[in-house]
């Protein structure tokens, strides 16, 4: 079978607790599964709030390890429990540095596989003159797992090779073209995008969507993509959350700014299809892009 059915999964502000957030995510995947989901995203840093809009001393309270650790180890055992794949973004202390990471779970609770944020956007302090800031190069180091696709197995016929991106990643039409490359046959996307300083609601989503849609179009390649909606400390984000095809027309969509579940139908041989159309693998031209001299007319 080629055809599935995928999930965004919607988070609305963060709990006081992360053990309570789980509890909110539990919830929504039990109901995903029951309507039938296979494979679902959270947003970006599911766990936690969206601390890095601030100045913290400690960090703790947010990322302590043993308590990412059970958090995962409850989310995992629902994985198996009701025989769904998904893809939980977190923060992840690994010798003495703070990722903001992807973890793939599989359908039988393994984890499969693991992304780490590339592109760090924002700055180190905060500018006083804007209300929103993005202090993520504070806390968080540079993903250095570069941008994998793991095999899921159990989803489709054949193991189904996912691959994610967070938030930021997403502007970087390289960072869709390496998941591509290196395999992927569906994109898995999360993100906390405020609305920020000078912009509206609606131009923060259609920024979002134009991002994640043209890298769904220039690669052939669904995609799932999940984000936290509502206030959360004073500040707005997008929700937004949605499912879109291959051809970059999106199918299902988030109508609240809670939490939320997105479901649509994922085929895969449609996919197939259109990659075989474009042929990007035969046709690509490497050896003209990056470091290509530039030519310019000089009549």
């Amino acid at each position: 079978m080629s055809t599935f059915t995928a999930a965004a999964l919607q988070l609305g502000p963060a709990s006081e607790t992360m053990a309570e957030t789980t509890d909110r995510i539990l919830a929504l995947m039990e109901e995903a599964a029951g309507q039938g989901a296979r494979l679902a995203v959270l947003p970006e840093l599911a766990l936690q709030p969206y601390f890095a809009a601030e100045v913290h001393e400690d960090l703790s309270r947010w990322t302590d390890a043993g308590e990412t650790e059970a958090a995962l180890g409850r989310i995992a055992a629902a994985c198996e429990r009701l025989g769904l794949a998904l893809s939980v973004s977190h923060a992840e202390p690994s010798e003495a540095r703070l990722y903001n990471s992807m973890t793939f779970i599989a359908p039988d609770g393994h984890t499969c596989g693991m992304f780490r944020k590339v592109h760090i956007p924002g700055q180190v302090e905060p500018d006083p003159a804007k209300e929103v800031n993005i202090l993520e190069r504070r806390y968080f180091a540079a993903g250095n797992l570069g941008f994998p696709a793991y095999a899921v197995e159990g989803i489709t016929e054949v193991p189904l090779r996912t691959g994610g991106l967070i938030c930021y990643d997403r502007r970087f039409p390289e960072s869709w073209r390496s998941l591509m490359l290196n395999g992927a046959d569906l994109f898995c996307v999360c993100y906390n995008t405020p609305v920020m300083n000078g912009a509206t609601l609606e131009q923060a989503r259609h920024a979002s969507e134009l991002a994640i849609c043209g890298g769904a179009y220039s690669n052939a390649t669904w995609t799932i993509a999940a984000g936290k909606g509502g206030v959360e400390n004073g500040i707005t984000f997008i929700g937004g959350s949605f499912i879109c095809g291959p051809d970059g027309v999106i199918v299902a969509r988030a109508e609240t700014m809670g939490d939320e579940i997105v479901l649509a139908e994922v085929d895969m041989a449609r996919q197939q299809a259109l990659r075989a159309r474009w042929n990007f693998a035969e046709t690509r031209a490497e050896h003209a892009y990056a470091g290509a001299p530039v030519v310019r007319d000089v009549a």
